[in-house]
């Protein structure tokens, strides 16, 4: 019998395990294929001809197998193809052009091995063939994203560390604080503040925009996102006033913001975190100040010993506290206002949009419920002390 003859009475099945046979020479044609269809295949990622020629051999083996009906079909060759081909930077087009391709000489030299004679059963065949095609391809292409999408935790994860480098206190581990610096173009001197910003919009989303906007005014920054908002450290160009950077970002942030103190050094930017967390709850709950850590000693004074403060409010204020809350508010917020105008009665009486003598009739309620003369700098810095604490300190 006639070679012809031979191949014309060989089933697909007996094709394809005849062609497993010849399995390393069809491995090493396809991984030249895929060298030559992708020209930056693995010129631009760190797939080596190696490993593309050892995931070629693996999945002709499991596509044959199953073709020849030797063994049932393994999915595991494709799920290691996508997962190496993510590990190393290939593509995904390029992954599944790859698949195509590894069908397409399967497909060839099975009708070489059968002449050219187009069986229905062969045909059949190309159906079965080119459904192995697709399936391994969707198993890579899963493979593949599920270990994208791990690697990007990871290096998110890993630039979250690289991040808190500097927010925490590595001040003796000077090594890891410079790699930092250098991570995020930072300088080792220059001039720093520390912000804590509250949130309310999706927090990494605001925070990759207050890294833009403060970068359009020459700000650099770096943004942490913690539990209790964000945290960033701004490196201010030149003589730049802090002013500029908090006006930035009074229009991002509705709540309140803390500021720390200048300083020089990255590596002192840890005590500066507790400033700017401590200047944030200098302005009450609900409002949306910036406070700077050195504007504000009494705040900073009643928030660092907020039992003590609670004491203070009480012993001065008890008997408005006491009042029913709609004449405590009106109270208070009188009190508030003549405080921000200095003590003066018509500049209260116009900010609160009263009659003076309303203003007036108010503080005299202040004085008989306390006993606190507004005359008396005393009294009136208890009074200051015991509203801020009221203020800052809810029970």
């Amino acid at each position: 019998m006639s070679t012809t003859a031979q191949h014309e009475a060989l089933s697909p099945a007996e094709l394809a395990a005849d062609l497993l046979r010849s399995l390393p020479e069809l491995s090493e044609e396809l991984t030249e294929r895929i060298v030559v269809a992708e020209s930056l295949y693995l010129k631009s990622t760190l797939l080596t001809k190696e490993q593309l020629y050892t995931t070629c051999h693996d999945n002709l083996a499991a596509m044959l197998g199953r073709l020849a009906g030797t063994v049932p079909l393994q999915l595991d060759a494709a799920k290691a193809a996508g997962r190496l081909k993510a590990e190393r930077g290939v593509p995904l087009a390029a992954l599944l052009h790859a698949f195509r391709l590894g069908g397409r000489l399967i497909w060839e030299h099975l009708m070489q091995r059968a002449d050219g004679n187009g069986t229905h059963a062969l045909l059949d065949t190309a159906a079965e063939l080119w459904d192995l095609v697709d399936l391994c391809s969707d198993v890579a292409a899963e493979s593949y994203r599920e270990t994208a999408d791990n690697r990007a935790r990871e290096d998110a994860e890993s630039l979250r560390q690289l991040v808190r480098t500097l927010f925490e206190d590595h001040k003796p581990d000077a090594v890891r604080v410079r790699d930092a610096l250098r991570a995020f173009q930072l300088p080792e001197h220059g001039t720093f503040v520390v912000v804590s910003a509250e949130v309310s919009a999706p927090r990494t989303a605001l925070s990759d925009n207050t890294r833009d906007a403060l970068l359009a005014v020459g700000i650099r920054s770096m943004w942490d996102t913690q539990i209790d908002g964000h945290i960033g450290l701004l490196c201010l160009p030149g003589t730049m006033d802090v002013a500029t950077a908090i006006a930035v970002l009074g229009k991002l942030y509705v709540g309140r913001i803390g500021v720390s103190s200048i300083f020089r050094r990255p590596v002192d930017t840890a005590p500066a975190v507790d400033q700017a967390r401590l200047a944030l709850r200098c302005a009450p709950p609900g409002s949306n100040r910036a406070t700077r850590f050195e504007t504000a000693p009494v705040p900073l004074l009643l928030v660092q010993q907020s039992e003590a403060g609670r004491q203070a409010a009480q012993q001065v204020l008890g008997p408005v506290l006491a009042l029913q809350a709609d004449e405590q508010q009106s109270l208070l917020t009188t009190l508030d206002a003549w405080f921000r105008c200095h003590g003066s009665t018509a500049a209260a009486a116009d900010e609160l949009h009263f009659h003076r003598n309303t203003v007036l009739y108010r503080l005299r309620r202040i004085h008989d419920l306390t006993g606190r003369d507004f005359a008396d700098p005393v009294h009136s810095a208890e009074l200051y002390v015991g509203l801020r604490a009221v203020q800052l300190l809810p029970s």
